[in-house]
């Protein structure tokens, strides 16, 4: 089963004619966020089969505001883009989709995104080519960001896939539950930039399935003023510990 991280990406430039201007409130709108089919982000991460250690809980610096270094320039660049999807082998199941991105830089599988005036929603997930055989297309978006954002605000998706989804030729079914918060603002240090105003989310996702003790991951992403997410913690299968320090995937902006 494809990970149903909602993994997403957002740009800070998106061609001529299309500005965005900070102005570091703590509240971000969806004007202030910018995605543009055909832009690439670059981004440094783990290598896969690894767990990095990482600390998402980060400092607290007071007022109500946390410092998070992730400035480390360990492990491997990886480069995304957001792909159109006109044309694209999986379109006709996807009529209202916008963009497709890998979900993790380090596999091959996409996800399938629309990007609304108020979320933008994850609407399946999809092999790169038909051959490989995986189209898992969900009966209700998931609303992986929901604008604006701010600390406190929350929301619960809940879905499942399609009675045709597919999984490298296989049938495959699942139940997914996504808890979504917004529960911290602060400082975030990458490699390429420091960001001194982001929100961190908290996504937490619960898979079930028809057999077997299904899956349950944390995943948190910082998010920042027309840069969008600027770096992404990713926990171990099976982790309920909210302050882990061993992650699957470690992903931070890069130059």
């Amino acid at each position: 089963m494809p990970s149903a991280d909602g993994g997403f990406i957002t740009l800070p430039d998106a061609g001529t004619g299309v500005a965005c201007r900070p102005n570091l409130d703590g509240v971000i709108a969806r004007g202030e966020v910018v995605f543009a089919p055909g832009v690439e982000v670059r981004y440094r991460t783990n290598p896969s089969g690894t767990a990095a250690p990482v600390n998402p809980r980060g400092e607290d610096v007071g007022n109500g505001r946390r410092r998070w270094d992730f400035s480390s320039v360990a492990g491997d660049r990886v480069t995304l883009s957001l792909q159109r999807t006109e044309g694209q082998w999986y379109a006709s199941a996807f009529p209202e989709a916008q963009y497709a991105a890998a979900l993790d830089p380090r596999v091959s599988s996409l996800g399938v995104y629309r990007a609304g005036d108020t979320s933008v929603d994850l609407l399946g997930v999809v092999g790169p080519r038909m051959e490989v055989g995986t189209r898992v297309r969900y009966e209700t978006p998931v609303p992986i960001l929901r604008f604006p954002l701010q600390v406190g605000a929350t929301w619960t998706a809940e879905t499942r896939t399609s009675p045709d989804a597919t999984v490298e030729n296989l049938p495959v079914a699942s139940r997914d539950r996504y808890v979504v918060t917004v529960d911290a603002r602060g400082e975030v240090r990458t490699p390429a930039i420091t960001f001194t105003d982001a929100l961190r989310l908290r996504v937490e996702v619960t898979q079930t399935f028809p057999s077997g003790t299904g899956a349950r991951r944390i995943q948190y992403l910082w998010v920042a003023e027309c840069y969008g997410e600027v770096a992404r913690i990713t926990s171990q299968d099976g982790e309920v510990n909210p302050d882990f320090t061993l992650a699957a995937e470690y992903r931070r902006l890069d130059l």
